[in-house]
């Protein structure tokens, strides 16, 4: 028996390739192949989770102006108003059965202080926090907790 593929899942799927001239570091790429399989499984039904990534990018998009004056650009400001939290997990997953977040850091990297901040406010509130190096552990996490297949 096959199932069809929603066409809201199919339209919140759709993804078309990063421009060649981005330039994508260690930690950026094992994400993008966790988002990959993400989005693969979510449209073959393997996946029972929602799944987001919030875009903390932005709030390192502030600058120096004349006289060493911080400039945060207009979106970034709004972002910041209406909850952008610093430190948020590069993924959340919300399932039947709870949620939990995701945070990727390359082969050397550590997290930074707000990082630590918001792993350290998941845990209070019971959210389950994981710090992972590979797409493949990411993976794995989501299949230990019943949520990818």
């Amino acid at each position: 028996m096959s199932t069809t593929t929603p066409a809201f899942l199919v339209r919140l799927m759709q993804y078309r390739g990063l421009s060649r001239s981005i330039r994508v570091g260690p930690e950026d790429a094992e994400c993008l192949a966790f988002a990959t399989e993400l989005r693969a499984a979510a449209l073959e039904g393997r996946l029972r989770a929602v799944f987001t990534h919030p875009a903390n990018e932005l709030a390192g998009m502030v600058r120096k102006g004349p006289g060493g004056k911080v400039i945060v650009p207009a979106q970034v400001a709004l972002a910041r108003a209406l909850g952008l939290i610093t430190g948020t997990s590069d993924y959340l997953f919300l399932m039947e059965a709870g949620s939990l977040a995701i945070e990727f850091k390359s082969k050397t990297g550590s997290m930074t202080p707000g990082q630590k901040d918001f792993r350290d406010w998941c845990l209070a509130m019971g959210v389950p926090h994981h710090t992972v190096r590979s797409a493949a552990a990411g993976l794995q996490i989501l299949r230990d907790v019943g949520a990818l297949t």
